[in-house]
């Protein structure tokens, strides 16, 4: 294929006008959503995490389950209401860009408090289940977002979960190696 002379200045052209297009036509990154989708992201996260938790053991109740589930106290808030237990923690997230010709950093952070309720099964074919969802932050609660800093607004317009307690996640052994373990062993 031969490209004539008059296409080459056509294409420069373009080119150059690309980034003013792009500039112009809103192709630039929607902080508040995008921190949005990450807090969201996070409070599945902590939900994952508890019903992994557990999932692992699912036998300990009361307070002895509230160790289990909050063992560095991480938790604003924990009640234990006989083989219950609710947690309240904090969640944030942060990002950032840089923006314009001279770049200037442009940020946003959001943060939430969610309630994360441990009910404890029958012992039985019922290992319990776990239920997150969004709840207004306790007083002189301090959220942080990934930058460290405390989040420049709160929400509660997240979505909540709700599962039963599954089977444990298969772990495979490891051999001293260092890599999984074959059938037979190490």
């Amino acid at each position: 294929m031969t490209r004539s002379r008059a296409a080459v200045p056509a294409v420069a052209a373009l080119a150059a006008s690309l980034p003013v297009a792009l500039a112009l036509g809103g192709c630039a990154r929607d902080l508040e959503a995008e921190v949005h989708d990450l807090l969201q992201q996070r409070v599945d996260a902590v939900h994952a995490s508890v019903l992994d938790t557990r999932a692992r053991d699912p036998r300990p109740t009361g307070q002895a389950a509230a160790q289990a589930l909050d063992p560095y106290g991480d938790a604003l808030r924990t009640t234990v209401e006989g083989d219950d237990v609710v947690l309240v923690r904090a969640v944030g997230a942060a990002v950032s860009e840089l923006r314009g010709w001279k770049p200037t950093e442009t940020s946003a952070s959001l943060g939430a408090c969610v309630e994360v309720t441990v009910r404890a099964g029958d012992g039985g074919e019922d290992p319990g289940s776990v239920t997150t969802g969004p709840v207004p932050c306790p007083a002189g609660a301090e959220v942080l977002g990934d930058d460290g800093r405390p989040v420049e607004a709160l929400t509660t317009d997240l979505a909540g979960r709700s599962d039963d307690v599954g089977a444990p996640p298969y772990d495979p052994p490891v051999c001293l190696s260092g890599e999984p373990c074959t059938e037979g062993g190490g």
